[in-house]
């Protein structure tokens, strides 16, 4: 004889109900690990690099930009760039305006981020 569960249900129920709660779990823990981590991607951004040398111009290119739990990332047909966050301040500098992003290496370069693609415009004096 088969004894039914505490909760007076029949076993083919009592089991099915099982089997949808441990799926739904399972699909929310695997939910909540992927959620936290989302990186931004700014595709064809205009980069700006200009070394740190007397007399060097800008070279101006179109760039992807990702930001990733505070790392930075920046790629271009001929450049590709790491802004490591555990780094910031050690070997680069940072700085965050509203009009672009600029990473610093002293006395070798400074790299300026323009997410929108376009420079803004710069007024006269």
């Amino acid at each position: 004889m088969i004894q039914q569960p505490a909760l007076g249900v029949s076993p083919p129920v009592f089991v099915a109900s099982m089997i949808r709660s441990t799926l739904t779990v399972a699909a929310l823990t695997i939910a909540s690990m992927t959620g936290s981590v989302h990186a931004d991607t700014v595709r064809g951004a205009l980069c700006g690099l200009k070394r740190l040398a007397p007399g060097s111009s800008v070279e101006e290119f179109s760039c992807d930009f990702t930001q990733l739990q505070g790392n930075a990332y920046i790629t271009g047909s001929r450049w590709k760039f790491a802004f490591p966050a555990a780094e910031q301040n050690k070997t680069y500098q940072r700085q965050n305006s509203d009009d672009f992003v600029r990473f610093i290496r002293k006395g070798q370069y400074s790299l300026t981020v323009y997410q929108s693609g376009v420079k803004p415009l710069e007024l006269g004096p």
